[in-house]
């Protein structure tokens, strides 16, 4: 009997790709580029970086930030250390701005939420960041000016503790809903917002 990585002549286990550091991730759903019936395939090193899942409602139009950087896709790589998703909200008509957040890895097959890959194996890590849930979102309706605020580290004087608020109609924000998110914004606020959900990662032993 062949060993398990010798080639055997049509067997199809000889294209079987396998790592023992890295992880690989399997997008099946119907909303990759592949299509339904399709997948994409996706290795990742769980040493590096944790891929993680944004998803954001806000009421007004926002700009994203990670750690001082636009944000341009809902995955983002986020390094062992201390982060910020920082989010400016241009509120409209005066109205006051609001936002409702998820920041989320896990790979474990009974958590994996809705449009998550599959992944071949576990690395025992689970990051879960959701507004109104206990994640640490500081506000303020004073424009902080320059690219601080947008940074780990940034001294939060002055702001203020964002609260449970009025949230929307729509599947976005229901999604959100569906994940344990909750609208938050600053009491009796009204206006634009720029707000800070500061959180950390460890990969210490991650295999």
């Amino acid at each position: 009997m062949a060993k398990k990585r010798d080639l055997v002549v049509n067997d199809l286990a000889r294209y079987e790709k396998s790592s023992e550091r890295l992880v690989l991730e399997d997008y099946s759903s119907c909303e990759v580029p592949a299509g339904c019936g399709g997948g994409i395939l996706r290795w990742i090193d769980p040493q590096e970086a944790l891929p993680l899942t944004l998803r954001l409602w806000t009421a007004g139009k926002a700009e994203v930030f990670f750690d001082g950087a636009p944000v341009r896709s809902s995955r983002i790589q986020a390094r062992p250390g201390a982060h910020v998703l920082a989010v400016a909200i241009r509120a409209a008509d005066d109205a006051p701005a609001r936002l409702a957040l998820s920041l989320r890895y896990s790979d474990e097959a009974n958590t994996r939420a809705p449009l998550e890959p599959r992944r071949d194996r576990s690395i025992g890590r689970t990051l879960d960041v959701r507004s109104g849930a206990g994640a640490a979102i500081v506000g303020t309706t004073r424009d902080p000016g320059g690219d601080a605020w947008k940074l780990p580290g940034f001294d939060e004087r002055g702001w203020r503790a964002l609260a449970p608020a009025q949230g929307s109609a729509g599947w976005h924000f229901n999604d959100l809903m569906s994940r344990g998110a909750r609208a938050v914004g600053l009491p009796d606020a009204q206006g634009d917002l720029w707000a800070r959900c500061s959180f950390d990662v460890d990969l210490g032993g991650a295999p």
